[in-house]
């Protein structure tokens, strides 16, 4: 049973009567005590249905702190299209003809969360057109739009854009890098509290360097914006840590192989926590960052 909801009556509402002592029964003032209580659990019942995933409501920083316009939540449900509506935002999707992470047909559909919705939608516009006349030189661009449209620095969408179109791969370059400057072995030791690297804002954002000043300047403003915004980096840290893990049951013998091999290898004690980690997240990565953002946050 959720913790959150017992016999139809938030867990909250249940401290609450249980912590409250109730006065004689048929006194003066009964009646007037439990009105009250029924209207605190109705209360109560309202905000929590009001309330956003902690997940959704973390992207938000990005567009609160002025970093974006834009940003493309894990999940939204139903019901938190209308709260968001209501606090002045737009929802919409876009129904993609070719996936600019994997360059081939496509049939993912985004939902994207924006508060100037023309200005999102002028892009998406552009990229429509470019989608009508696939070459290298419209692929790199539609991918730099995206990125623009998600607020990330300039330098690295270039370098993602670069990459991507030379048949090169983004997320091994910065998991090489997360390896060799030891950003993973550190976030084990300090889990579930995040390490100091603040480029890795988000989740499928690589930084051109994770020294990156520009990516670094985004994160510790998000940061200073909302403090539960760094357990984010630490969401997007696991999904860098993932694939090593997968990629090391079949010791491959190419260069990367290697390099993941050993890295897994040296971790010593670490490894059972981070084999433990990369499993619970492999196996429901939304259901994971939602459960996990809700123990760590403090409101």
């Amino acid at each position: 049973m959720s913790p959150v909801a017992m016999c139809g009556i938030p867990y909250f509402s249940t401290i609450f009567f249980a912590c409250v002592p109730l006065p004689p029964p048929g006194g003066p003032n009964s009646m007037m005590f439990m009105m009250k209580v029924v209207r605190n659990v109705l209360n109560l019942l309202i905000f929590l249905h009001s309330m956003l995933n902690p997940s959704l409501s973390l992207d938000l920083v990005r567009i609160k702190s002025g970093v974006s316009n834009c940003v493309q939540p894990i999940l939204i449900e139903s019901r938190e299209v209308y709260e968001l509506r209501s606090l002045g935002y737009s929802v919409f999707t876009y129904a993609w003809v070719v996936d600019p992470i994997t360059l081939k047909p496509s049939n993912r559909i985004s939902t994207y969360v924006c508060k100037d919705c023309e200005k999102s939608l002028r892009i998406l516009r552009r990229i429509e057109k470019l989608e009508c006349e696939i070459n290298l030189r419209n692929l790199r661009r539609m991918i730099e739009l995206e990125g623009k449209l998600l607020g990330y620095p300039e330098c690295c969408i270039r370098k993602f854009s670069r990459l991507k179109v030379d048949g090169k791969n983004p997320e091994k370059k910065t998991i090489v890098e997360c390896i060799e400057r030891g950003v993973f072995e550190d976030l084990l030791r300090s889990y579930p509290e995040p390490n100091q690297i603040k480029s890795l804002f988000t989740t499928n954002f690589y930084p051109c360097s994770l020294d990156c000043k520009r990516a670094n300047e985004i994160g510790e403003r998000l940061v200073e914006y909302d403090r539960n915004y760094r357990f984010k980096i630490v969401i997007s840290i696991i999904n860098l840590m993932t694939p090593v893990f997968k990629i090391y049951k079949f010791k491959p013998k190419t260069e990367f192989g290697k390099l993941v091999f050993s890295f897994v290898e040296s971790l010593g004690e670490l490894k059972l926590k981070a084999k433990k980690i990369v499993e619970d997240f492999s196996r429901d990565p939304v259901r994971f960052e939602i459960d996990f953002l809700r123990n760590v946050m403090h409101v």
